[in-house]
């Protein structure tokens, strides 16, 4: 008999996979990430779920959540990437904010998106939307979550922003295991 079937033994979650384009920061950026991540969390406290400088990332397209690896959508939006041709753009995180949801997340931001973000972002869901992937009708609200499931919604200037010198995008598989790691599945430079 499995020990799922046992009184006070739960079945085995199902693994889901959120695939999604990110920007991925580098060592040193993620650094100065946690550092300004660690200087809110003693300045204001807010309680809730940190998040982990290794899970650091900028989302700039989501590809939906599936039950299992969705090996032709990945194989579709990898071809759509390496059509993309954009320039490598400096991005500045300006500010600390959260979203309403109820689940409050919160974020590090930039306050006016450089036009290099903007224009690698309409790239990359015109080249998707040209290989048959589902692109969202939402506008890029670029941000790097850094806390979920937050006590209250934070808004705050960072004390001097987090230059991050963007040189790649990258197609992430992240599942749903306690504490597995994100899984890069590709990489695309940018000029």
């Amino acid at each position: 008999m499995q020990q799922s079937h046992l009184p006070g033994f739960a079945p085995p979650a199902r693994e889901i996979h959120n695939l999604f384009f990110a920007l991925w920061p580098d060592e040193a950026t993620r650094a100065r990430i946690a550092a300004a991540a660690d200087r809110l969390r003693r300045e204001q406290a807010p309680q809730g779920r940190w998040i982990r400088p290794e899970r650091y990332h900028l989302t700039l397209e989501f590809l939906g959540e599936h039950a299992a690896f969705p090996a032709a959508l990945a194989e579709r939006a990898a071809a759509a990437a390496g059509e993309v041709q954009a320039e490598a753009f400096a991005l500045d995180l300006d500010v600390a904010g959260s979203f309403a949801n109820a689940k409050i997340p919160c974020w590090f931001g930039c306050r006016t998106p450089p036009p290099g973000l903007l224009r690698l972002h309409e790239r990359l869901r015109a080249a998707l939307a040209a290989h048959g992937c589902r692109v969202a009708r939402a506008p890029l609200v670029p941000h790097v979550t850094i806390l979920r499931d937050a006590d209250r919604r934070l808004q705050a200037e960072l004390p001097a922003p987090l230059r991050w010198v963007v040189g790649e995008f990258v197609l992430v598989d992240s599942r749903t295991q306690p504490f597995a790691p994100y899984r890069v599945l590709g990489r695309w430079p940018l000029r």
